[in-house]
């Protein structure tokens, strides 16, 4: 994985944006519709809650109003990574005459769509907005089958795009870790203060020892697949989400007061490591989900009947 630069964090954002088109928006449609892109900034991805469990924090509205052949698109999307630059979304939908999810492909550059509230986040080179959807014809081209025919697919999707996102944000929080000891190197401890010394080794020690387990979680949950991946991912998400925001902030206090200076690498990585659990899906929903399937109250749906052909689509 691209490690994040160490003047800023811009190649951390970018390496973000990278590893959702590539694993997550560009994967599904490369199956779906293989005509429909081959440029990551061409189009992005708003999936619902229960299919992503949260990911990236994107929450999707849109229901799909009207008999077969004649639907209108009608709701929004929030929070949709890289949209600001996107020409369609890849998007999910509730077909309101039979209540199923399904896939569809909208197109932006219609007046029926409007991006709105564009914002950084926490990321340098890294934008989120808001999507809203009035009165969009759906023709039967842009619809790219159901949630639950393409769950399979989805789900090995989700899985590994969140794996590549804790992989990112461990490289961060590794990076964090070398950068103080590189600190403590080029300003060593004077004489008489060997008590702060070994509270400094102490705090460096257990930092390492989270990026160590974090490196592991990962490691081990790409080792499996299918539905167990999806469970490990989600598993080495919440510790990576809880693990990197520590080793960070342990990193951020231990520079002193040049840890919270704009402009400093150390709180640049700070911010970034704050929202890492916003990426990996939020920290409280990812726990629940693995109550959930723990408890057997969920599971991934299973495909249903033979699998339709993928429909062909283009943005050219």
């Amino acid at each position: 994985m691209p490690a994040p630069d160490r003047g800023n964090d811009a190649g951390l954002g970018g390496a973000v944006l990278g590893t959702v088109a590539r694993r997550l928006t560009l994967h599904l449609l490369d199956r779906l519709a293989p005509d429909s892109s081959t440029r990551p900034d061409r189009v992005s991805t708003a999936l619902g809650h229960a299919t992503t469990h949260g990911l990236l924090g994107t929450h999707c509205d849109i229901a799909l109003h009207g008999p077969p052949g004649r639907l209108e698109a009608h709701g929004y999307a929030d929070q949709v990574l890289g949209l600001p630059d996107a020409r369609a979304v890849l998007a999910e939908g509730i077909r309101r005459h039979d209540g199923r999810p399904v896939l569809l492909l909208l197109h932006l550059d219609t007046a029926h769509t409007q991006v709105r509230e564009q914002r950084f986040g926490a990321l340098a080179g890294v934008r989120f907005a808001r999507l809203e959807v009035t009165a969009l014809p759906v023709p039967d081209h842009a619809l790219l089958g159901t949630v639950e025919q393409h769950a399979p697919l989805l789900g090995d999707a989700v899985a590994a795009t969140r794996l590549g996102l804790a992989r990112l944000l461990t490289d961060l929080a590794q990076q964090s870790v070398s950068d103080v000891l590189g600190y403590a190197s080029r300003r060593p401890f004077q004489d008489g203060v060997l008590a702060d010394r070994q509270a400094f080794l102490h705090a460096v020690a257990e930092a390492t020892a989270e990026v160590r387990m974090c490196h592991a979680v990962t490691r081990r949950a790409a080792t499996v697949h299918g539905p167990a991946q999806w469970d490990r991912a989600v598993r080495a998400g919440v510790f990576v989400s809880r693990a990197v925001p520590r080793v960070v902030g342990t990193a951020c206090r231990l520079f002193g007061g040049q840890g919270f200076m704009d402009g400093h690498p150390i709180a640049a990585a700070y911010r970034a490591a704050v929202f890492a659990p916003v990426l990996l899906g939020g920290e409280q929903r990812l726990v629940h989900s693995m109550r959930e399937r723990l408890a057997g109250e969920a599971s991934l749906p299973q495909t249903v009947g033979r699998p339709r052909q993928p429909v062909s689509g283009s943005l050219r």
